[in-house]
């Protein structure tokens, strides 16, 4: 069973997260573990309209998601940004990538925020959740996508 917290709540499953987003993107950029670690850190503890949601499957820890002010250098003026959605290997095909998704976006409405951004190389899996293409990047990041949606108010 899918559980959604708040990383606020379970700050010793920060490490792990850390772990596992270094392990699946460090190679993109020069920052270490640790670097990421102190990132995540302050996107926990922020007050200035930032968060952090994990999914828990049967009480584990199976996959986080990120919604942070800027995930990429060249759209500073897009704001915010869903970031770091990751499901452990063990626990894909079982809704949490979704899930994460539609608690990120509750989230992000909950801060008063409209719409988000996100860009990916798989976009097929936002467009089944109603993120629809925003530009193609070229460049360094050739073969990204950014997606946007539009925040339903409730």
């Amino acid at each position: 069973m899918i559980e959604i917290i708040t990383l606020v709540d379970r700050p010793d499953l920060a490490a792990i997260c850390a772990k596992w987003n270094h392990k699946e993107w460090g190679y993109l950029s020069d920052a270490t573990e640790d670097d990421i670690a102190s990132g995540l850190q302050d996107i926990i503890h922020s007050t200035d309209r930032q968060v952090a949601r994990a999914a828990l499957w049967n009480g584990e820890l199976a996959g986080f998601v990120l919604l942070i002010h800027n995930d990429l250098d060249s759209h500073p003026h897009l704001k915010p940004w869903v970031a770091g959605l990751l499901v452990a290997p063990d626990y894909r095909g079982r809704g949490i990538a979704k899930a994460l998704m539609a608690a990120i976006e509750s989230a992000a409405q909950e801060l008063g925020y409209t719409e988000a951004y996100l860009y990916t190389d798989k976009p097929d899996l936002y467009r089944k959740i109603a993120w629809i293409d925003f530009e193609e990047l070229k460049g360094d990041d050739a073969g990204m996508l950014i997606m946007h949606k539009e925040i339903a108010r409730g």
